[in-house]
């Protein structure tokens, strides 16, 4: 009996053990949080807002959808120089540009395949235009594009080789005369057009990189005008500079394109940045646009803003002057460069 005993527990005991050794391989491994990287290029206005709004509200709604982290990668600069350092193989994967030229230019170079004009508002995430801002008490008395033609006034802009801000700032010289002509008269008078560009432009002493280099200059005590992005302006009064902003009697509405660089997205990446395109027209990335001086597609949104937006009597846009296309062809290509012939 007691020899039983003993045998019945050893198996007991060999028994306990072999469950023992089951249970150590069987440990539970924590499940592993899938993460996929992006990288985004965006004209240099948009930074504060990308990196502090659009950005961790993307990441957020993408973990909660999904249940995977998204690292997005961002750099910014103006459109020219972003559009140019894509074409040289910089890989990114979106690229939010301040002028549909440079979206034509990534597809003529095979790096987008996708049609941007199939997204939301024809692929348009942000609008604004352009104005003027002069020092506290308005001393050079600017109240129009005309103003800025005069002799001994200083404007600065950003350089059109470089940045969609600049080539905004020069279409709405060029085609506010070409409105205000065609309203008096029912004629569009190319000659006074051309002649206040070069004019203005002979005002010019400084074209930086970007629209954020020229606002950079300005601040630093350097012109009398500064020609940018209501955006821009609008960013500058909140942060306590004491500028004014002139609003011309006809100027253009700009217009921010966002683009698929589809030859650098991996089979991976593609969820992940068909949602972030996506959710750059959602309500909570329009108002974010909106809240950092653009202006949204959205009707509703930019109504509860309105006060703080520009009232323009003869708003035009880049249709007017004939497309991106030609008008970058005719106006940049042709007539401003005419202007830097010394």
């Amino acid at each position: 009996m007691k020899r039983k005993l003993i045998v019945f527990g050893a198996l007991l005991l060999g028994l306990g053990l072999f469950v023992v050794g089951c249970g150590s391989d069987k440990k539970e491994v924590a499940k592993e949080v899938k993460t996929v990287e992006i990288g985004i290029s965006s004209c240099c206005v948009s930074e504060d807002v990308t990196t502090k709004e659009i950005i961790p509200a993307f990441k957020k709604y993408y973990k909660e959808k999904f249940g995977e982290e998204v690292e997005v990668k961002p750099s910014f600069a103006g459109s020219g120089t972003l559009t140019n350092q894509i074409v040289g193989g910089t890989p990114v994967q979106v690229a939010v540009l301040s002028n549909e030229s440079y979206a034509l230019k990534l597809k003529a170079e095979g790096l987008t395949t996708s049609d941007w004009k199939a997204l939301p508002n024809k692929g348009v995430v942000a609008t604004s235009t352009i104005i003027m801002l002069v020092r506290e008490g308005n001393p050079k008395g600017i109240q129009s594009y005309a103003d800025l033609a005069k002799p001994g006034v200083k404007v600065i802009h950003s350089n059109p080789a470089t940045s969609g801000g600049a080539s905004w700032a020069i279409y709405s010289f060029y085609g506010s005369v070409l409105k205000e002509t065609e309203t008096k008269t029912g004629q569009k008078d190319e000659a006074a057009a051309y002649e206040l560009l070069k004019k203005i432009e002979d005002n010019v002493i400084s074209m930086p990189e970007s629209a954020k280099q020229a606002a950079a200059q300005f601040d630093a005590g350097q012109g009398d005008a500064l020609v940018t992005y209501e955006q821009e302006g609008l960013l500058e009064l909140e942060k306590g500079k004491k500028y004014q902003v002139i609003v011309p009697n006809s100027t253009i509405l700009t217009d921010w394109t966002v683009v698929q660089v589809d030859k650098n997205i991996k089979p991976e990446q593609k969820q992940v940045i068909d949602e972030f395109v996506k959710f750059l027209f959602s309500d909570e990335a329009q108002n974010a646009y909106a809240q950092y001086g653009f202006r949204s597609y959205k009707p509703e949104i930019n109504a509860k803003l309105a006060s703080k937006y520009a009232n323009i009597e003869l708003p035009f846009t880049l249709d007017y002057l004939g497309g991106s296309t030609e008008a970058k062809k005719t106006i940049i290509d042709g007539l401003w460069k005419k202007t830097q012939q010394k």
